[in-house]
Order: C-alpha cells, then structure tokens, then sequence
C-alpha cells in the first residue's frame, strides 16, 4: 500500500511539473480546457487522492 500511495503523489507532481513548465499551444477547440490548466488540476487531484490514502490509512 505504500508504494501506491507514494506513487500516485508522484505521478500527481510530475502532472503539475509538466504542465508548469510545458509549452503548451492553445487549444484548437475552443470547447477544449488549457492543456497547462488540465494537467495541473489533474496532477492536483491524483496527488490529493495519494495523499488522502497517506492520511488515511497511516493511523
């Protein structure tokens, strides 16, 4: 269990990096979220969820 925690926090940072630091074209649907801003808000969510098992499950 462990390793499944620290490895969605991981995958989550990395999310986050890359959309940061990536260049991004806009998107050519303008239906379509930013590509920096889905990464980021996806990072976010599978870091909060690796972090909730941390929390959760370490008592």
């Amino acid at each position: 269990m462990k390793k499944r925690r620290a490895f969605l926090i991981g995958v989550g940072a990395i999310l986050i990096f890359v959309g940061l630091l990536g260049e991004w074209p806009g998107p050519a649907d303008p239906t379509l979220p930013h590509t920096r801003a889905f990464l980021c808000v996806l990072g976010g969510v599978v870091g909060s969820a690796g972090f909730l098992m941390t929390t959760h499950h370490g008592k």
